[in-house]
């Protein structure tokens, strides 16, 4: 089976729309033509009839007032009508009436008398000319002083029947081809041009995409339109940043995934082998310190199984109306105590009553998870200071301590996998670096949103906000 490309289809569909369309105008205007011409030559037979008229009332008069030299006389009807009204009756009608008194410069044409007119006088008997009488046919009367003396009666035209007619038609018809053949090769080329120039975007898009499938995602289109294509184009570009940050992240989640697992195996390893070769003694000490390795090992691995269930929806969310401020105050009597033992304390303030649509244990974890990061992580700090209030029909959280902070370029990063600061966020103090990206997860799974911001004077604010329930609002 032929293959056919979009560009020779474009082009064919174009060029047939051009050819159909040049057809049909070519019928048409040769239709119209037809008729137009044929009611011209019409409008000149009948000023032709007009003048033939005036000749035969002069002829008439001449004979004294007889049409018996006309009877029967062939000679006389072809001498009197055979080149009469040619001149006339294509000239305007003033023309007529003043050549009218002079001497005819008409002449006998032998055998061109008209074959489509015929002269009866007024009692209906025919003259001369065409015998054919009837309702369509057009009638002149021949006046002599305003009184009819005869009538001319001719037969409408409904063909082309001189030669130099025929020959005027058949060159319109001829030029019409030739303008048609003309067009359809101006219409070809148009369409080639068009067709390439629609084509050659979809193809950078084709390449485009045979590149991406082969894994670059470094490969850009560029945007020359403002129309269709170049909106694909625009989101063309936009899949490809998304799928090159998402490889990006990949690429560094497994190497910081590789580095979590590597660093507590080493440990458990190093430790085993010392116990094996008799450098260690395999006492309560060393018991713990493996166990310890483990704990790093099981947490990290329940972190990961967390954050990926979170992230695929498989989260058991079992959402129902709950008061924000009273699970709030329930969590925080729970780490007052340890965040005491830190050196921190916790200002809370009047907390409202705010009923939200979420899951209890999961916002449990969320609070919980944001604790813990304040007690290990908020290195300095003296006060947390927790507060909750609803701007624009949303619940806001903010947790907020006066320790050193984050630098700007760790602003946006505290919410990424294994993400840990150089001074306030090591493995000395336990983080895993999944913690706050598991807050995320949680927060985006209720319809909310989670950021981070500097404190003033000094520290870290995290500002949670969440949808009020309806009937909250």
């Amino acid at each position: 089976m032929v293959k056919i490309g979009i560009t020779a289809r474009l082009f064919l569909s174009l060029l047939i729309v051009s050819l159909l369309t040049a057809v049909g105008v070519g019928f048409g205007t040769r239709w119209s033509f037809q008729r137009g011409f044929q009611g011209y030559l019409n409008e000149v037979e009948s000023r032709r009839m007009e003048a033939m008229a005036e000749e035969l009332a002069q002829a008439y008069q001449e004979h004294g007032g007889d049409w018996q030299f006309m009877r029967g006389n062939r000679a006389a009807w072809e001498r009197t009508t055979g080149a009469i009204g040619r001149e006339r009756a294509t000239a305007p009608r003033t023309g007529i009436d003043a050549d009218a008194g002079g001497s005819s410069i008409y002449y006998a044409v032998p055998d061109k008398a008209p074959r489509r007119l015929g002269l009866f006088d007024m009692a209906g008997n025919h003259l001369a000319g065409n015998l054919q009488t009837g309702p369509s046919l057009r009638y002149q009367p021949v006046l002599v002083n305003g009184q009819p003396v005869a009538t001319l009666v001719g037969a409408p035209l409904r063909g082309l029947q001189e030669e130099a007619e025929q020959g005027f038609l058949l060159q319109q018809q001829r030029d019409s081809v030739l303008i048609g053949i003309a067009t359809l090769v101006l219409a070809a080329m148009a369409a080639l041009l068009l067709a390439r120039s629609f084509v050659a975007p979809t193809r950078r898009l084709i390449h485009a995409a045979a590149k991406v499938a082969a894994g670059d995602y470094a490969v850009r289109v560029p945007r020359g339109q403002r129309d269709e294509l170049g909106t694909l184009a625009h989101n063309f570009n936009i899949m490809a940043a998304t799928l090159e940050s998402n490889e990006a992240l990949r690429r560094h989640f497994m190497a910081d995934l590789s580095h979590e697992l590597r660093t507590p195996l080493s440990v458990l390893q190093a430790q085993l082998e010392a116990m094996e070769d008799g450098l260690e003694p395999t006492d309560t000490a060393s018991l713990v310190l493996l166990q310890d390795e483990v704990a790093t090992l099981s947490r990290l691995v329940e972190d990961m199984r967390q954050i990926t269930l979170s992230e695929v929806g498989a989260f058991g969310y079992q959402r129902e109306p709950l008061d924000l401020g009273a699970l709030l105050e329930s969590e925080l009597n729970k780490w007052r105590e340890p965040l005491a033992h830190a050196g921190m304390a916790v200002n809370t303030g009047m907390l409202p009553h705010l009923t939200v649509e979420g899951d209890t244990i999961r916002l449990r974890q969320l609070l919980r998870n944001l604790f813990n990061n304040a007690l290990r992580h908020a290195e300095g700090a003296t006060e947390l200071h927790v507060a909750l209030h609803v701007h624009r029909q949303q619940a806001v959280l903010t947790i907020t301590d006066d320790g050193h902070g984050v630098n700007d370029a760790a602003l946006t990063m505290l919410f990424e996998r294994f993400w840990r600061g150089d001074s306030a966020r090591t493995r000395a103090t336990g983080g895993s670096g999944l913690g706050l990206s598991i807050c995320r997860s949680i927060v985006s799974a209720h319809g909310g949103d989670i950021g981070a911001s500097h404190a003033a004077p000094t520290g870290l604010c995290i500002t949670i906000t969440l949808p009020l329930a309806q009937q909250a609002s």
